[in-house]
């Protein structure tokens, strides 16, 4: 579990303001940021990474504490678990992809740079500098470069942005499965609905820096999903799966991250489950 309770001054398009953000994230959940450009996004990121200081706040990260302003405690990004892939890459030009790869790997994790290589279809390219790749090549040697230290939040900020839509659409499908296999817990901050609706199962929208809405999604890739409320959720000892029900509606899953669900959560369910 990921607890986050910060504000800080922050001047948006509208006027000086506060970003001010309370979320728990679950432990393998996969959340997309939304809202407008200047609605403190990437701030956020920033701050969860240790790029920025908050004027007060509390970053809890499975139980230990990254920030607490109150006690002085504030770790640096290199003692914060933390896999931050940008828009931009980030990479090395002078080194190949396997280099790139291997400067953030742990001592001994040989096994795991070849295990990413393969996971993100990067071997023909291993010995390539990024000038030679393609926009959605550079962004899986950032991903795997971000994932190589297993962390325990994994931060995306617009990777999709300068992608075209088949590069995006294989990012896309590469991202799903790497989180599935992975279980990182995800921040996603994107613009772009096709990628929310792809890849997340919770969307937080910001507006001048306060959260407008949040929302759980159970299902996906349908456009016969509608939104209802959690009314009762229970685990089925027999079926050892989660049921959440809404006033028309029962759905199973054995998803651990079900478990910190609460009724009055808005959900996104598909009509063809009715």
């Amino acid at each position: 579990m990921i607890k986050l309770d910060i504000t800080m001054p922050r001047l948006f398009a509208e006027g000086a303001s506060e970003l001010q953000v309370q979320l728990d994230l679950e432990t393998g959940s996969l959340t997309a940021l939304v809202g407008p450009s200047g609605s403190g996004k990437t701030t956020l990121l920033r701050l969860l990474a240790g790029l920025e200081t908050p004027g007060t706040g509390h970053i809890e990260v499975n139980e230990t504490i990254w920030l607490d302003k109150s006690q002085g405690i504030n770790r640096t990004p290199q003692q914060r678990s933390i896999g931050y892939v940008f828009q931009d890459t980030g990479l090395f030009p002078n080194m190949t992809v396997r280099e790139n790869i291997q400067y953030a790997a742990p001592a001994g994790r040989e096994a795991l740079v070849d295990e990413l290589i393969e996971a993100t279809g990067l071997e023909p390219f291993v010995n390539q500098k990024p000038v030679r790749l393609s926009g959605g090549q550079r962004q899986r040697v950032a991903l795997a470069r971000a994932l190589v230290r297993r962390p325990q939040l994994l931060l995306l900020d617009e990777p999709f942005a300068a992608l075209d839509e088949v590069a995006s659409q294989m990012l896309r499908q590469m991202l799903r499965q790497l989180h599935q296999n992975w279980g990182t817990t995800t921040i996603l901050v994107s613009h772009h609905e096709v990628d929310v609706q792809a890849l997340a199962d919770r969307v937080v929208r910001l507006v001048q820096g306060r959260i407008q809405s949040d929302e759980r999604i159970v299902d996906r890739g349908s456009d016969s999903s509608i939104r209802e409320l959690i009314t009762r959720i229970d685990y089925d000892e027999a079926r050892q799966q989660w049921v959440i029900e809404t006033t028309t509606t029962q759905v199973y899953s054995s998803n651990p991250v079900w478990a910190n669900w609460r009724v009055g959560d808005s959900i996104r369910i598909d009509s063809s489950l009715k």
